[in-house]
């Protein structure tokens, strides 16, 4: 019970900081968390599939591209591990752009970029009176 708990809690914690990360650039909690377990719990999360509701949509959206358009660049021009050539600068092959061996930078970029393609914003609301 205690691991379940545990779990949990380790997906809202890593779900809130990525949110305070990307709405306001907040970095000073992951400071503290070892990046094996950054990738670890951000497997996870990423694996449930979830989304921001309508209320924030428009905001997501506006800093994902703001990511792509600053962030990305210089993910992909760091020389700090190898990589593999992409013919587009996107999100869609960060995962497997660069080995293990890359900076401190790049694997932060890296997870946000992943947490920002892997959650989208919803902007419907399902019609459960057919259910």
């Amino acid at each position: 019970m205690k691991r379940a708990g545990d779990a949990g809690y380790e997906r809202v914690v890593y779900t809130h900081e990525m949110t305070r990360l990307i709405f306001w650039g907040d970095w000073k909690y992951f400071a503290d968390i070892p990046k094996e377990s950054v990738e670890r719990i951000g497997k996870l999360v990423r694996s449930v599939k979830m989304g921001w509701g309508l209320w924030y949509s428009y905001e997501f959206r506006e800093q994902s591209a703001l990511f792509i358009s600053y962030f990305l660049p210089s993910f992909y021009s760091c020389q700090c591990a190898n990589l593999v050539e992409r013919q587009c600068i996107c999100l869609w092959h960060i995962d497997i752009t660069k080995d293990d061996n890359m900076c401190n930078l790049c694997f932060w970029i890296k997870e946000l970029g992943l947490f920002l393609r892997d959650f989208q914003p919803v902007s419907l609301f399902r019609d459960t009176r057919k259910w």
